[in-house]
């Protein structure tokens, strides 16, 4: 796919579906973005303790008496019910105030007492999210199992540390008594050690972490939004380089920074805008659309910017806007093309100093060392007027790396202030796989003691790389190394020196610590250490396989490599959609069609359907061609991008009034009608569909099974297929969608990329098989990706930028990347001989 393809003006479907509002839990989020401009400590959570829910006034009686009534009846019976297990814990804890009753109920105010009257359904009702009774739901069963089994028990008493973290107004101080004293009583007889042994269920696979966590700005949005913040009182220019991992809000940053300022984003990759503006439009921020632009005339306002503009007189409804107007213009969308236009337009409106350039991944091309985009790029950096810029990229060279650069922009503007703002959120695990199906982590990759001392130094610096090592390998290492008598590390790498409490054990911190342990191995010790950890590796998925020998039948078990996706691997695709990255797409479609083990009748079939329906397409195209003609002459428009499909020839589109029609154009909608009703309705067995019941029959095993629950399955609808089929298109593509399957590249048909972005944002496609170039094109949400064996020559940022792909949703799933070969992984993790990226910027963001 052609990046220059995306310098172009947005298509009819394009501005209809950024209309289209985002979701309320989105909303949720932006709102918080676009509040956490003038508070960027904000905090919101969706439990709420027993004040809040009931917003009865705040008094000790008050709270005494919700204590008496609701909860310490709760205690009292945990207290009671697990005597043996507590014991001393459960005589201190009967004696403390307020514990197990506290004296007699106090009276409340009679219109406290009424509303609580009228509450009382409610509140049994919305039960878990009043946080008491979630923290005395945990204290239950944390006693449940003392002195039964430590690993759940320990897995509660975490988890209600965990808990304590959260920012939730006015809980219960009698309740957090008795869970402070819970807490305590577990500390004692749990250590540390235990915890971090069970750190992958603990952390990675415990529901509630995600579920019950405060929602709030990253580190990095609140650094950002300081700056511009403080900068309005200095009114000093600023150069950002804002780097972090994809996946973690930097695209959606300008929505908080438009609260204070005015905002240009730039972007090489269509898609990225168009998601912004979707956003942007959802939460009523006043925006223009800049894409394809040749002069200020092609710049569109959306209507809640228009300033300038007539109304229906029937209904009301804006019909016709002045474009020219931008007065209340907050944020402006363009494409690399149009920046220089969309920066006089913005000036001509503000104040220079109160706009700010947000340039999203500045980096795209530079992986290659001349792209028509590189004179594109430099031409908007050295005629650039706005002296406040944001390079926001997770792969952003750095400061020591680009001198050239910031040189420039200093030189240009004096007196700037040149600023990294940089974090490494780790919330969650994206498992790195070899080409055989192993996880890809240090200490199973480098045999050499200086590689990796070499790759340790690295990942100490670039941190973002510590969500690709797997946890539970991490733990597994972790618990070796530290349980090695012989491997004699320092006082001070030991579990009991490193963690001063449990509270202090996260995914983060482990993984830092990892680091520590890899970093303080004596190399006398590595090669007995990376034997032991590479023998007794397990992978993540497995295939057991019978072999004869002299002393039998045996079962043993191999790792999987997972390239059999449309067919026995396809179980291991799970939770969501897969992205397969390569150079050569059609040839990695056409194989997993060959691969999906459809037989020659049944393929026979369906090529004799698809090639009537081609006969039948071929028709219906001359016919809706005919009416586009009239159309165009009809409304005296031309065949811009923003005119296709005005007509009412196309599918979705309003009924047209045929009795004002010419005879000959009635006739040609009335064929139209009669050929779209002769396409035949093409469909696969739902046993050639990945991960369809009857499909998981014939290619999983009993040993993978459990598995199973969580498989990802395509969801093609008829009126997709039949869509698709009436294309004039590649037969291969139209069969490889019958498979769940989507090719993202250069496509003579425009209908054909709509329909699979469509698909591809709805996650009802299996699998999106995409060249190296989509992937800054794209906020699509992928649980799994595979990395070519052909794209060996990407930039080590390129393949970070690739793995930022996958795991981009909210909730903690399981994710993988997956490579076709282990060199990509081995030069991941250390640091590259040459950085292209960086010296493309240093060249073309410079005035000489």
């Amino acid at each position: 796919m052609s990046l220059n393809l995306t310098q172009s003006k947005l298509t009819r479907s394009e501005w209809n579906n950024i209309e289209v509002p985002v979701s309320d839990g989105e909303k949720e989020i932006l709102r918080l973005i676009i509040d956490g401009y003038g508070n960027v400590n904000i905090k919101h959570n969706k439990n709420s303790s027993m004040f809040s829910f009931t917003k009865i006034e705040r008094t000790d009686g008050n709270e005494h008496y919700l204590y008496t009534k609701y909860f310490a009846p709760i205690i009292a019976k945990t207290l009671e019910k697990y005597k043996p297990e507590l014991k001393h814990f459960h005589q201190e804890s009967a004696t403390a105030p307020n514990v197990v009753g506290g004296g007699h109920m106090k009276k409340i105010k009679s219109i406290d007492a009424l509303r609580l009257s009228n509450l009382e359904t409610n509140i049994d009702k919305n039960r878990a999210s009043i946080f008491e009774f979630l923290l005395l739901d945990f204290c239950n069963m944390m006693c449940r199992h003392l002195n039964k089994d430590a690993t759940i028990y320990s897995y509660y008493l975490y988890t209600l540390i965990q808990l304590k973290k959260t920012t939730i107004e006015y809980i219960n101080r009698h309740v957090m008594h008795f869970v402070d004293a819970c807490i305590e009583y577990g500390n004692d007889k749990t250590e540390i050690r235990d915890i971090i042994e069970n750190a992958y269920e603990f952390i990675e696979r415990n529901p509630y972490l995600i579920t019950n966590a405060d929602i709030e700005l990253y580190s990095h949005q609140k650094e950002l939004f300081t700056i511009f913040a403080k900068n309005a009182a200095v009114n000093r220019p600023n150069l950002i380089l804002y780097i972090s991992p994809t996946g973690t809000g930097k695209t959606l940053s300008p929505l908080g920074l438009v609260q204070g300022n005015r905002v240009i984003f730039v972007c090489g990759a269509r898609h990225i805008g168009l998601a912004l503006a979707k956003s942007a439009i959802s939460m009523e921020v006043k925006i223009a659309i800049a894409f394809g632009c040749e002069t200020a005339s092609d710049i569109r306002l959306h209507y809640f910017a228009a300033v300038d503009f007539t109304r229906d007189r029937k209904s009301g409804a804006i019909r016709k806007v002045d474009n020219s107007n931008g007065s209340k213009v907050e944020l402006i969308i363009c494409d690399l093309k149009s920046y220089l236009t969309a920066m006089h337009y913005m000036i001509a409106f503000n104040p220079v100093d109160k706009i700010i350039t947000y340039w999203d991944e500045p980096t795209i091309s530079m992986d290659r060392p001349e792209d028509p985009l590189h004179q594109l790029i430099h031409d908007n950096w050295v005629q650039n007027l706005i002296p406040n810029m944001v390079l926001s990229c997770a792969t952003l060279p750095k400061e020591d790396e680009i001198v050239d650069t910031i040189c420039d922009f200093r030189g240009r503007f004096p007196g700037a202030n040149i600023c990294t703002v940089s974090s490494y959120d780790c919330k969650k695990s994206i498992s790195i796989l070899t080409k055989n199906g192993d996880y890809g982590v240090p200490h199973l990759l480098y045999s050499n003691f200086a590689q990796l001392q070499e790759c340790v130094s690295f990942c100490r610096e670039n941190q973002t790389l510590l969500r690709y090592f797997d946890l539970s390998e991490v733990v597994r290492f972790i618990t070796y190394v530290t349980n090695l008598p012989e491997c004699n590390l320092p006082e001070r790498s030991y579990i009991e020196n490193h963690f001063d409490d449990i509270a202090g054990i996260t995914m983060n911190s482990l993984k830092i610590y990892y680091l520590e342990l890899l970093r303080s191995v004596p190399e006398c010790s590595w090669t007995t250490i990376q034997l032991y950890m590479n023998e007794s590796k397990n992978a993540k998925y497995q295939r057991e396989h019978k072999v004869v020998n002299g002393n039998g039948e045996t079962i043993e078990v191999s790792p999987i490599a997972s390239v059999k996706i449309t067919t026995e691997d396809a179980y291991t695709l799970t939770d969501g959609p897969t992205i397969f990255l390569t150079q050569d797409v059609m040839k990695i479609g056409n194989f997993y069609l060959q691969q999906s083990n459809i037989p020659q009748t049944v393929f026979q079939e369906i090529m004799a359907t698809i090639t009537q329906n081609n006969r039948v397409s071929e028709k219906i195209n001359r016919l809706e061609k005919d009416i586009e003609d009239y159309d165009t002459q009809r409304n005296g428009v031309g065949s811009t991008d923003e005119n296709k499909g005005k007509g009412a020839s196309k599918k979705g589109d309003k009924k047209v009034n045929m009795d004002k029609m010419p005879a000959d154009i009635r006739k040609t909608y009335k064929e139209l009608d009669e050929l779209r009703g002769m396409l035949q309705y093409v469909s696969l067995g739902a046993k050639y569909i990945p991960n369809t019941n009857q499909h998981l029959k014939i290619w999983t095993t009993e040993q993978n099974a459990a598995l199973c629950s969580s498989v990802f399955m395509p969801m093609i609808d008829e009126e997709t297929v039949k869509d698709i089929m009436s294309l004039t298109l590649d037969n291969s593509l139209k069969i490889l969608l019958l498979l769940g399957i989507g090719i993202f590249a250069d496509s003579p048909n425009a209908r054909y990329m709509e329909i699979m972005k469509d698909l591809a944002n709805s996650q009802r496609l299996f699998l999106i098989i995409a060249d190296t170039d989509y992937i800054y094109g794209t906020n699509y949400q992928f649980c799994h990706g595979f990395l070519s064996r052909d794209l060996t020559n990407m930039t080590q940022q390129k393949i970070i930028q690739a793995m930022g792909r996958i795991g981009r949703g909210q909730i903690q799933q399981t994710y993988t990347v997956r490579f076709r070969d282990d060199d990509m992984i081995m030069g991941l993790f250390r640091k590259p001989a040459e950085n292209m990226e960086a010296f493309n910027m240093s060249r073309l963001f410079c005035t000489e």
